[in-house]
């Protein structure tokens, strides 16, 4: 006897296994497959997945009478797997489709009962109730699914930004200000150009997240604002994700303008000294050729081609419309007809603001002066080694050029 119901047993689930087997790979695009689906179904009636299989491909073909189809095979599931929630959230959403919102409501809500702490519950019936009108109760369960999964944290932002008008003080009002809705925000305001708010919101992380499971949102955020020419906004978030015990850009100052830290020839960050790609000049840190400190940078030339030219540059935030002076010391030996002189561009538009008197030789460490004012449209400056007088192919430069102590002062 016990050997005859094992038989049974084998035979029944060897029938719903291998209909819901074949359900999940029919493609209701072939004429056939209709036809199929109701064999199949016929094999195992009692079984939820095939019923819930069959449910999901007439819902994939949007035809009315397939979604009318797909409502019944969702309901069927969830008779036979009544303590199922994700059965009860497709026949929460089938409802909905058919234009059911009362059945789509109480769909939801048993599903509520049986998962109230999972996140895609959570979501659902808050988006529900934010469809219906009911913002404030349909936002608390979105800021709850948002505590725990990134992706509804990103879209109960831009469903709160959209239904109250960007206004960022009741977005925060109805869902929280929570670290998962602060680091949305970051993302969603940096797409609409708020880049002050986005800033803001990314303020509000803590600063060890910042370096660690948000450090790729800090680039790419730090990326977005350089491309949009905030560079005081750019440096604030380029400090927050710089490694503990190094130099960290602050508006105003020259970041390593001593030259005591490394000098990156590749992988430089956007407020670094910038070595251009190229041989000439050799470019590096100098123990002996220095002002004051352990180093200072060292540049040495030897080249006839014109072509042969990479530039050093530093990019530094500033305030707008300040005035301020710039001040370093050099050391020259070049020959050479060209002029060699270091340039104040405007980082937003790489025009020059001015331009230092060329190097003369010096054998001791010369001052170089030179005031500017930044352009009132404008948060950046670029300090970088400029070339003038080289018209053609060849351009003889030879000899060393080394500097130290380069800083800029707020007047």
């Amino acid at each position: 006897m016990v050997a005859l119901i094992c038989v049974v047993a084998t035979f029944f689930f060897i029938r719903w296994n291998f209909s819901n087997a074949i359900a999940s790979r029919l493609d209701l695009k072939r004429p056939e497959s209709k036809l199929v689906i109701d064999w199949l179904i016929g094999l195992g009636p009692s079984d939820p997945q095939t019923h819930y299989s069959a449910a999901a491909l007439f819902e994939k073909t949007f035809d009315p009478g397939d979604l009318a189809r797909s409502l019944s095979e969702y309901e069927t599931a969830a008779a036979l797997a009544p303590n199922n929630y994700l059965m009860w959230l497709n026949v929460s959403r089938a409802r909905n489709l058919n234009g059911d919102t009362e059945g789509s409501e109480a769909a939801i809500k048993r599903a509520s009962e049986l998962a109230p702490n999972y996140a895609a519950v959570q979501w659902a019936y808050g988006n529900l109730l934010i469809r219906e009108g009911k913002t404030d109760d349909g936002f608390k369960l979105a800021a709850k699914a948002a505590e725990t999964n990134s992706d509804f944290a990103r879209s109960a932002v831009v469903l709160a930004l959209q239904i109250f008008d960007g206004d960022l003080a009741q977005v925060r009002t109805s869902l929280g200000d929570s670290e998962a809705i602060n680091a949305a925000l970051a993302t969603s305001l940096i797409g609409q150009e708020r880049e002050d708010d986005a800033v803001e919101s990314w303020a509000k992380l803590p600063d060890q997240a910042k370096t660690t499971r948000y450090k790729k949102l800090g680039e790419d955020l730090a990326q977005k604002l350089l491309s949009a020419k905030k560079f005081r906004l750019a440096a604030r978030v380029v400090s927050d994700l710089a490694p503990e015990g190094t130099e960290k850009p602050v508006v105003g100052q020259v970041v390593n303008g001593s030259f005591e830290s490394g000098i990156k020839l590749r992988g430089a960050g956007p407020f670094e000294w910038q070595i251009a790609e190229g041989a000439e000049p050799q470019v590096g840190q100098s123990d002996v050729h220095k002002r004051s400190g352990q180093y200072g940078l060292f540049l040495l030339f030897n080249s006839f081609d014109s072509s042969h030219f990479r530039t050093v540059s530093q990019t530094v935030a500033v305030i707008p419309g300040a005035e301020y002076e710039f001040e370093g010391f050099y050391r020259s030996d070049l020959k050479t007809p060209a002029a060699l002189k270091l340039e104040i561009a405007d980082a937003a538009t790489t025009g020059t603001i001015v331009s230092t008197p060329p190097f003369a030789l010096a054998g001791d460490w010369t001052t170089l002066k030179v005031k500017f004012t930044v352009p009132a449209g404008s948060d950046g400056i670029i300090i970088r080694l400029a070339r003038e007088g080289c018209g053609g192919p060849a351009c003889r430069i030879t000899g060393r050029l080394s500097f130290d102590d380069l800083s800029i002062k707020r007047l």
